[in-house]
């Protein structure tokens, strides 16, 4: 294995060979750039992570050289079909255009390392831990001091970069990572989805469900368990009384049977908004830069489209501000999304009914949605309009019950929890659950 490069024998120095990081590697290499990626670990990651690379992603990997599907055999997915689990029928949620790439991280991890060790303008080194970074350019490691006219930290949730840079940052403005929930999954052999090719969010237990394919054989299952979880002891009742009858029927005996054996691999849910990118010759990439719950399956696309960005920009600077404008829409479609379908106070629930009823009425609000949630559409009007639209058919729906049923004070109620949620929403506490903190001031909505 060779030594990192010293001085300033790399253009790039990437820490970091998971996903983000090899991609970044492989945007500036193809750009032309030497390109020296430091990894800490050995072998591929077997943790529970990102499975799913939303139409964006998809044709962000393309453009730098990977192809998901004929490159590592992942499995294209047209869309959603989302299960409100409350009697009525599954609303399917197609994208309009594209489609996403379902496999496992391990799987991703593997085909994104190769690709950067046959590009002859990239060396991996692994075993090499990073243990502190600077705006200079400069990154001590477990093997030595490394240079590099650019810097990126592609070393995930608990990045060394960004706390290094973190402890430097005039005024320690940086968001703080906040905890939502916990993630169970579990690997379900041989069985049957209600529609291939879908992705399956299920509601009706203690938060929602997720169901893909991995490949021909496997189905992910990914449960989001509340923070107040129980006694590890009780976990295994916990999960199987709180989430099977919201399954369809075929995935309960695989989810039993898995169960019963203890397979269950558990993550934590984390939001970090996406206000700090780096500084000097230092840049962030990925989950180092922020992050949002897992249910939006954001987080894979929005680190390659992170290095596709930072190859092309003229400096940290550059891609700061663009990556800035362009992530304020997934940032809150990501909040939103997990607050709505989470959250039982009355005023969501309205706007859980309004968004489901608005999605199997109006096919081009429908579609709208989708580019969202795709990725293809980040502009932030896009998103006040998606949002407004739902709101003001929940409004009308909580006015006409009031009329016919003479309820007047849920009325009041429920306007004052739409107000919190405009409030919520354009306010600077987007993503973190307002159980966490008080009433902020009213700031706009419509974004930077």
């Amino acid at each position: 294995m060779t030594r990192p490069r010293t001085a300033d024998a790399a253009e790039v120095v990437v820490i970091g060979a998971g996903p983000a990081g090899c991609a970044c590697a492989l945007a500036f290499a193809r750009r032309g750039a030497r390109v020296t990626v430091l990894e800490a670990g050995r072998s591929s990651p077997r943790r529970l992570a990102g499975e799913w690379v939303q139409p964006a992603g998809v044709e962000a990997l393309r453009r730098i050289g990977v192809d998901l599907v004929d490159h590592a055999g992942g499995t294209p997915n047209r869309g959603f079909v989302m299960h409100p689990g409350d009697g009525t029928a599954p609303i399917a949620l197609p994208y309009p255009e594209g489609g996403a790439v379902s496999l496992s991280h391990a799987r991703l991890t593997e085909v994104l390392r190769h690709a950067v060790t046959e590009h002859p303008g990239i060396e991996l080194t692994a075993g090499v831990r990073a243990l502190e970074a600077d705006p200079y350019g400069t990154v001590r490691t477990s093997r030595g001091t490394v240079r590099g006219r650019l810097v990126v930290g592609a070393d995930g949730r608990s990045s060394v970069v960004r706390a290094s840079l973190a402890r430097t940052e005039p005024g320690g403005g940086l968001a703080p990572k906040v905890p939502l929930s916990h993630m169970a999954g579990l690997a379900l052999d041989d069985v049957p989805l209600p529609a291939e090719q879908y992705g399956h969010i299920m509601l009706g237990g203690p938060g929602p469900a997720l169901a893909y394919r991995l490949d021909e054989r496997t189905v992910r299952l990914c449960l989001d368990v509340p923070l107040a979880r129980p006694d590890p002891r009780e976990l295994r009742s916990y999960l199987w009384h709180g989430y099977a009858d919201a399954l369809p029927a075929p995935l309960r005996p695989a989810m039993a049977a898995q169960l019963e054996a203890g397979r269950v691999r558990w993550a934590a849910n984390h939001f970090r908004r996406r206000t700090f990118y780096g500084r000097g010759r230092c840049a962030l990439v990925g989950d180092a830069a922020g992050h949002t719950h897992p249910l939006v399956a954001s987080g894979l696309s929005a680190a390659f489209l992170d290095a596709e960005c930072l190859a092309r920009s003229a400096g940290v600077a550059a891609y700061a501000r663009e990556r800035t404008l362009q992530c304020w829409t997934s940032d809150r479609l990501g909040a939103s999304i997990h607050r709505i379908l989470t959250e039982h106070t009355p005023a969501t629930r309205a706007l859980r009914r309004a968004m489901f009823a608005m999605w199997r009425g109006d096919t081009g609000k429908r579609d709208r949605s989708l580019r969202l949630l795709a990725m293809t559409e980040n502009r932030n009007r896009t998103f006040a309009a998606a949002f407004l639209d739902v709101l003001t058919r929940a409004v009308s729906s909580s006015a006409h019950h009031a009329v016919t049923t003479g309820r007047w004070e849920e009325l009041a109620q429920e306007i004052a929890g739409y107000l919190t949620w405009l409030e919520w929403l354009g306010g600077p506490r987007a993503g973190i659950p307002p159980k966490q903190y008080g009433r902020r001031p009213l700031m706009t909505f419509l974004g930077p």
